[in-house]
């Protein structure tokens, strides 16, 4: 019943959010008030299913599409529980996107964890699941109206731990011999033994949410572009490299999550996006409707941007040099009480202000300006979203203000 309160509460705020004007940018806000959901068989040979969500009444040649999948530590979980990822395929159909939540092959055994090389086996026989589930939709692009330029790949905790591993090991020379030996004979290969062989298994961009790899160093210099959120105290899916922490037993296999992670994105990936939870532990944004209004809209902003090509094309310089992606903001004083004072390196064209249920509460265009004086006496306190825009495509970005 919790879960079930949680995703109503997620989709009816993601739907309530609207853009600064009358008009509605598609992608950006949902423009698209209901859905359709089909269950489709994507892999015959295991029996894998998963869920097609799609944008009702869309009349467009074709769709960039997200596959995501869910968590449960590879031991449990299902397509249909994971309220986050449900939740994240219905907002972002309403948007326009095509998406998909899929199941993928679970340990029989949970001994076999006590196993490093059994457990890394069992990582990437899911890992083969979730590229015969890419394959599948290039296989039938034409049937679902695909864009297969704009695959995004993606997952929630055990689900972005599989499509990271998919994301960053580019070969089976990448990984320990013994590991190769197994993954070879237990899991079906490099890429699996799940179906739909032949077709591409290409993506633009990967979705991290709590997830993590064996080696950080698998980031190599062009690697593909990525957005991730994670609590900085999560143990299930360490922060930093160590074991991962399942029921309450170790798992004797490094797993190095954002905070070893960032280091390697920033110098070698040609966009990124990253928000850190301080405090948090493990999908703070599963129970928290704040928490998911924060990594819904920095996954919405990403992903535009990456669809629209506003972001650097080329892969960063040898010498790590960031490229700037993003705008600087800086709201004060915070928490606020009759003023907000925004400053933002670019110039800011309009902004929008969010209560925690996602509705409209304030709504200013026209600005043209680095800096803006927001009236908020009249608002009740509590805690509220800053949507500040611009039209250089380095905006917009989402800020949480307190108004007391």
């Amino acid at each position: 019943m919790k879960s079930k309160l949680l995703l109503v509460m997620f989709t009816a705020m993601t739907c309530l959010l609207s853009q600064f004007s009358s008009a509605q940018t598609r992608y950006m806000d949902s423009v698209f008030a209901g859905y359709t959901m089909d269950s489709v068989t994507y892999s015959t040979v295991y029996g894998l299913k998963m869920d097609i969500y799609q944008p009702a009444g869309d009349t467009a040649a074709i769709r960039p599409l997200i596959v995501l999948a869910h968590g449960g530590s590879f031991v449990s979980g299902t397509r249909e529980d994971d309220n986050t990822i449900i939740a994240l395929c219905i907002d972002f159909a309403h948007k326009g996107y095509v998406t998909a939540s899929i199941d993928y092959r679970l340990i029989a055994d949970p001994g076999n964890f006590l196993n490093g090389d059994s457990a890394a086996t069992e990582v990437f026989r899911a890992v083969g699941d979730g590229k015969a589930a890419v394959r599948y939709f290039h296989e039938y692009a034409d049937s679902f109206k695909i864009d297969t330029n704009n695959v995004f790949i993606g997952g929630n905790s055990a689900g972005a731990v599989l499509f990271d591993q998919y994301a960053f090991i580019d070969s089976l020379n990448e990984l320990p011999h013994a590991l190769q030996l197994d993954v070879v004979g237990n899991a079906g290969g490099f890429d699996g033994n799940s179906g739909n062989a032949g077709y591409s298994e290409g993506f633009k961009a990967v979705i991290n949410l709590a997830g993590g790899l064996n080696d950080p160093s698998w980031i190599g210099y062009c690697s593909k572009p990525i957005v991730s959120a994670q609590g900085t105290l999560d143990s299930v899916v360490p922060y930093t490299c160590m074991d991962p922490v399942v029921d309450g037993f170790p798992v004797p296999l490094q797993l190095c999550g954002l905070g070893s992670m960032q280091s390697y994105i920033t110098t070698n990936t040609p966009y990124w996006a990253s928000m850190i939870f301080p405090g948090a532990g493990h999908v703070p944004w599963s129970t928290s409707p704040t928490d998911y209004y924060m990594i819904d809209t920095l996954i919405t902003s990403f992903l535009y941007k990456e669809l629209y090509n506003l972001v650097p094309d080329t892969c960063p310089t040898p010498s790590g040099i960031k490229n700037v992606t993003s705008a600087t903001i800086k709201l004060y004083p915070n928490p606020a009480g009759k003023q907000l004072n925004i400053e933002s390196s670019d110039i800011i064209s309009a902004i929008t202000m969010s209560d925690e249920m996602g509705r409209t509460v304030s709504r200013t265009s026209d600005i043209d300006s680095r800096n803006y004086e927001m009236n908020t006496s009249g608002l009740s306190a509590g805690i509220y979203f800053i949507r500040i825009y611009s039209t250089s495509g380095l905006l917009p970005v989402v800020r949480k203000v307190i108004i007391e």
